[in-house]
């Protein structure tokens, strides 16, 4: 089963990885622009 990594944190879903780390960009970005941050700096790792 894959899972995604981003800035050195480990997630077994996207979905976690999101409502995990939105909480600690809440303040510096919009939600879209959040989304859009982790698209382009996921890692899926296998």
């Amino acid at each position: 089963m894959a899972s995604y990594k981003i800035n050195g944190a480990k997630f077994p879903s996207l979905e976690e990885l999101k409502e995990s780390l939105w909480p600690l960009y809440e303040g510096k970005m919009t939600r879209e622009e959040f989304e859009k941050y982790v698209e382009e700096n996921v890692q899926k790792v296998d």
